[in-house]
């Protein structure tokens, strides 16, 4: 089956994300030198990458009908992701960020709501979500409705990737259903009680995951698969504004599994992926082309 044949499908979070960049100041008042207005969101960056590098991706979840999420919704479409089980909420507000970006030392300050949407539940969750798909991603948010796609997923042979942050209700019970973890190194050390990132990576493929990853910035990614352990260094770039790659890095490790690549060749893409992402305003803003993402994981591999 091709890569454009099945569907990435993603619960978790979107929203609407203003990236500013000026001088540090204390003054009250100062002007931005650029602002873009993109949709994000762990979730929605990660599906927005999936279908930049050319496979499928549709996404579930709840928004409000207020302006921010039409933002939201029409951002996810212009990539191709598809919405149409998308559940929209009357007169809530929708999840919103903003993040200034010194222009100087590109160092970020965020600033968010999440919005008053109620969650996902169990019964919310559409016949047709799984239909066609290759890989289900979850980010641990509404985690009674996730356990249940996830759930849905193993009994239909769908592999189910985590998207771990930090631990949290319900995280437990999705790491047992997960077939691959991606966690961040705050999550790694939560989950090992230990600094040791190949600990970590050990415990979680001991809980059932069959590969495990863990993110770690500027020192770029490592991840192990049955006895195969995987060091990838960051891609060196000019960084404008690291917003958002992380969730580049699981959307692009998300076509990479989609397509079958073992975790030697999709950590790197992966990384590259990610790296490549700073060099733009937002997550989305930086989603790089999969020829571009090819040839700096051919370089850096």
């Amino acid at each position: 089956m091709s890569v454009e044949s099945v569907w990435v499908v993603g619960m978790g979070e979107v929203s609407l994300q203003q990236i500013g960049v000026g001088p540090r100041s204390r003054e009250a008042v100062g002007e931005l030198t650029e602002l873009s207005v993109q949709t994000g969101g762990p979730i929605g960056t990660a599906l927005a990458t999936v279908c930049a590098l050319g496979a499928q991706a549709r996404y579930f979840g709840r928004v409000a009908d207020d302006e921010f999420g039409v933002i939201i919704l029409r951002g996810l479409r212009d990539f191709g992701v598809e919405t149409a089980f998308v559940l929209t909420e009357p007169d809530r507000t929708s999840p919103v960020s903003f993040t200034l970006v010194d222009q100087r030392t590109r160092q970020r300050t965020v600033r968010f709501s999440r919005g008053n949407i109620p969650d996902i539940v169990p019964g919310d969750l559409p016949r047709g979500l799984l239909d066609e798909a290759g890989l289900l991603l979850l980010d641990g948010r509404a985690p009674a409705a996730q356990i249940a796609a996830a759930e849905r997923a193993k009994a239909r042979g769908v592999p189910v990737m985590l998207d771990a942050r930090h631990l949290g209700p319900g995280m437990g019970e999705l790491l047992d259903l997960a077939d691959l973890v991606i966690g961040s190194e705050r999550f790694a050390s939560e989950i090992s009680h230990s600094s040791d990132v190949r600990r970590s990576l050990a415990e979680l493929t001991k809980m059932g995951a069959r590969t495990a990853v863990v993110t770690l910035g500027e020192e770029g990614a490592i991840g192990l698969a049955g006895d195969t352990l995987v060091t990838q260094g960051a891609l060196p770039v000019e960084v404008r504004d690291a917003s958002g790659s992380g969730d580049v890095f699981r959307g692009a490790f998300a076509y990479a599994t989609v397509r079958g690549w073992p975790l030697e060749q999709a950590l790197p893409f992966a990384n590259a992926a990610a790296a490549l992402s700073c060099r733009h305003l937002g997550g989305v803003g930086g989603i790089p082309s999969l020829a571009e993402v090819m040839r700096a994981a051919a370089i850096a591999h």
